[in-house]
C-alpha cells in the first residue's frame, strides 16, 4: 500500500485476477476464516501459491470444530465428531471479502463458508444460517441492511480494567486513551468505514458504529471487526472484551443492531412519512414478527451463562417486549429522522452474540411478522423498566428450552441447525449449573 492509499482495500475482480491482486499488493500469506457458534474466529493461514488451490478446492478443516463448546471440549452427540468418525468438512473461501490486513503486514483474510467434501452445505455454519434466512428476504422482494454498535472494554493484559468511573461521551477520558483508540481504530479500517467512535458508560469502554451494509456483508465485516481489534489490543500490550458483563457494579456491554429492508427499485419500505409515528405497516408487522419470537430466540440472542448477567433494571438492557420510537429501554426502539433513514433497532444483545446468528434470528423473525401481518400493539413510552410488561427470560435454562420446543425456529433455521446449536449450547449450561461460583463460595462457607 501506498501512502495516502484508502482503506479499507478490497478484492474487486474475478477468480482469474486474484492472484495478480496479491502479488500488487506484497501479500504473503492469507488468513482463511470462518465463525463458530461461539463467535471464536476459526481459520487456518495459507501461503499465496497454496491459495490458488484454495480457491479451486478449498480448504479442509476437522469437522470437530463445529462440535467444541467454549473451552474447545468437544461435545458429545452433535452431528460433527463422533458421528462421522472426526472427519473433514470444507471451507469454501468467498473471494468478495478478501481485503488486506492493516494491522498485520503481508497478510490478507478471507472469509469462507463450510461444505461438506460433496459440496452440500454444512447447514449449522453460521454464515449459512444468515444467507438462508436472506434468501428468504429475497424472495419477499426484500434485500436487509444493517449495522451494528459494538461496545468493548479496553483492558491491561491480565483483563483488569485501566480506568474508574462513569464518564460516558467524555472527551477528557477518551484523550486519555487516544493512542489506544487510534491504533484500534487504524486496524478497524481494514474492514468497514465506522460511522463514529466513542466514550461509553463504563470505564474504559468504548462503542465504535459501523456504516450500513447488506445483512450478510455486515455479519462478515462485524466478525472481522471484532478479533480484529482482539488481536491489535494483544499488539499493544493490552487486551479487549465484548463480554456482556465482565464486571460488577459498571455496566455491560450490548451490540445494537440497526435494521431495515428495501425493495427492489432501493426504497426503504419501513418508511411512511405520512403515517403515525412515519413508518410503514411493513416495519410494524416487522417489530410485531420480532417481539413475538423474541422467547423463542432469547437463547440466540444470550448465547451464554454471562448474558443473563446484563439483563438487570437501570443497565440500559431493555427486558421488555415492546417497542416504542426513540425509546432506549424497549426491546425494539424505531429511530426515523429521515425517511431513508428509517430502521429498527434491536436492543437487547450482548457484546457476546454470534453475530450471524444474531442477525439471522432478528431478520427470521420480523420477515414472519411480516407475512402473518403481526400487530407489535402500540408504542411504548417512558422507562419501561419501571412498569409491567412482558419480560424476556431470564433463565438460560428457560430460554433453551423455549427454543427447543418452537417449531417455528425449526422451520426458520432448519433442524440440522436447531439440533446442534442445542446440544452444544445444553452442555456449556449443564457444566455451568456444575460450577460453584467463587462469590457464592465466598458468601456462605463460613456461615453455612
Amino acid at each position: 500500500m501506498s501512502a495516502g492509499s484508502e482503506w479499507p482495500v478490497h478484492f474487486s475482480g474475478g477468480e482469474g485476477d486474484v492472484m495478480a491482486w496479491l502479488r500488487e499488493h506484497n501479500v504473503e500469506r492469507i488468513r482463511a476464516e470462518f465463525s463458530d457458534f461461539n463467535s471464536i474466529a476459526r481459520g487456518k493461514a495459507v501461503s499465496v501459491a497454496q491459495f490458488e488451490h484454495v480457491m479451486q478446492h478449498g480448504l479442509a478443516f476437522a469437522a470437530t470444530i463445529m462440535a467444541v463448546d467454549n473451552k474447545a471440549y468437544v461435545v458429545p452427540g452433535t452431528d460433527y465428531a463422533e458421528s462421522i468418525g472426526y472427519g473433514d468438512f470444507i471451507l469454501k473461501p468467498d473471494l468478495s471479502t478478501l481485503r488486506l490486513l492493516r494491522h498485520e503486514g503481508g497478510s490478507a483474510q478471507v472469509v469462507g463458508s463450510l461444505v461438506w467434501p460433496d459440496g452440500s452445505l454444512v447447514d449449522s455454519c453460521p454464515r449459512n444460517v444468515l444467507a438462508r434466512v436472506a434468501g428468504q428476504a429475497a424472495e419477499m422482494g426484500f434485500t436487509a441492511f444493517a449495522a451494528p454498535e459494538l461496545e468493548f472494554y479496553l483492558l491491561n493484559e491480565d483483563y483488569e480494567l485501566l480506568d474508574e468511573g462513569v464518564q460516558c461521551y467524555s472527551m477528557h477520558k477518551r484523550t486519555m486513551f487516544l493512542a489506544e483508540e487510534l491504533a484500534l481504530l487504524e486496524a478497524a479500517s481494514a474492514h468497514c468505514q465506522l460511522e463514529n467512535s466513542h466514550y461509553e458508560y463504563g470505564p474504559g469502554q468504548y462503542e465504535m458504529t459501523m456504516r450500513y451494509q447488506e445483512i450478510c456483508r455486515m455479519a462478515d465485516t462485524g466478525q472481522l471487526f471484532r478479533s480484529t481489534l482482539k488481536e491489535a489490543a494483544m499488539g499493544m500490550g493490552g487486551r479487549i472484551s465484548f463480554m456482556a458483563k465482565p464486571f460488577d457494579g459498571v455496566t455491560g456491554n450490548s451490540c445494537h443492531m440497526h435494521l431495515s429492508l428495501t425493495d427492489a427499485a432501493g426504497k426503504n419500505v419501513f418508511a411512511a412519512p405520512e403515517a403515525p409515528q412515519h413508518i410503514s405497516d411493513t416495519c410494524r408487522h416487522f417489530i410485531g414478527g420480532v417481539l413475538a419470537h423474541m422467547p423463542e430466540l432469547t437463547a440466540i440472542f444470550f448465547p451464554n451463562s454471562n448474558s443473563y448477567r446484563r439483563l438487570v433494571p437501570g443497565n440500559f438492557a431493555p427486558i421488555s417486549l415492546v417497542w416504542g420510537v426513540d425509546n432506549r429501554t424497549t426491546a425494539v426502539r424505531v429511530l426515523n429522522e429521515t425517511p431513508e433513514a428509517t430502521r429498527a433497532e434491536l436492543r437487547v444483545c450482548g457484546g457476546d452474540i454470534q453475530i450471524h446468528l444474531a442477525m439471522a434470528a432478528y431478520l427470521a423473525a420480523g420477515l414472519d411478522g411480516i407475512r402473518k401481518g403481526t400487530d407489535p400493539g402500540a408504542q411504548s413510552v417512558g422507562d419501561l423498566d419501571e412498569q409491567d410488561v412482558t419480560r424476556i427470560p431470564d433463565d438460560w435454562g428457560k430460554a433453551l428450552d423455549v427454543f427447543d420446543a418452537s417449531d417455528w425456529v425449526k422451520e426458520a433455521f432448519g433442524e440440522e441447525f436447531c439440533r446442534n446449536f442445542s446440544v452444544l449450547k445444553r452442555f456449556e449450561y449443564d457444566a455451568y449449573r456444575r460450577t460453584v461460583p467463587e462469590t457464592e463460595r465466598k458468601a456462605y462457607i463460613e456461615f453455612l
